[in-house]
């Protein structure tokens, strides 16, 4: 059963879209393709451990599925979700006058498209790098999302973790 419900997951999320497509795409965009998820799906790989769910993607092909050295800012935190990715890159002059303010910005476009069965993957300009804090995710304990990871770091952690979802 775990060998087939990864290859299940596999098949439905990888990327089909042509590299052109991905040349005319927004600041802020949903997937460019792939599968969707069921909910009964996501509650089956929720049951496993993590060290299953890596070493199944190991033997499957993908062998570095994990960010190296994360921790849950909580002991009970554990989270299981389709992914809603965003990325940060080094602020520069050129990307910084185009770049919409506030609620119109590529980050809380990403933040809307959350809920409860969303994971929000936010991949920092380095790991030292905050990605926000309580004011900023604030918003993501309103949409009630199902967890937040990241391989920058976090502030106002003790907030955070008031908030109740899942963070890394």
């Amino acid at each position: 059963m775990f060998a087939s419900t990864l290859r299940q997951v596999a098949s439905r999320s990888v990327l089909r879209a042509p590299a052109a497509s991905l040349a005319c795409r927004g600041m802020a965009s949903g997937p460019v393709s792939g599968g969707h998820i069921s909910d009964e799906m996501l509650a089956k790989l929720g049951s496993l451990s993590t060290q299953a769910l890596v070493d199944g993607l190991w033997v499957m092909g993908w062998p570095n599925s994990q960010i190296d050295g994360s921790r849950a800012l909580h002991a009970s935190h554990k989270c299981v979700g389709r992914a809603v990715t965003l990325q940060f890159v080094p602020v520069r002059p050129d990307i910084a006058q185009d770049k919409p303010a506030a609620g119109e910005s590529p980050e809380y476009e990403a933040f809307e498209k959350c809920g409860p069965n969303e994971v929000l993957v936010m991949a920092s300009v380095g790991k030292w790098d905050s990605v926000g804090g309580d004011i900023k995710f604030l918003r993501l304990k309103q949409r009630e999302i199902g967890g937040l990871v990241t391989d920058g770091s976090v502030r106002d952690t003790d907030e955070i973790i008031k908030y109740g979802f899942p963070c890394f």
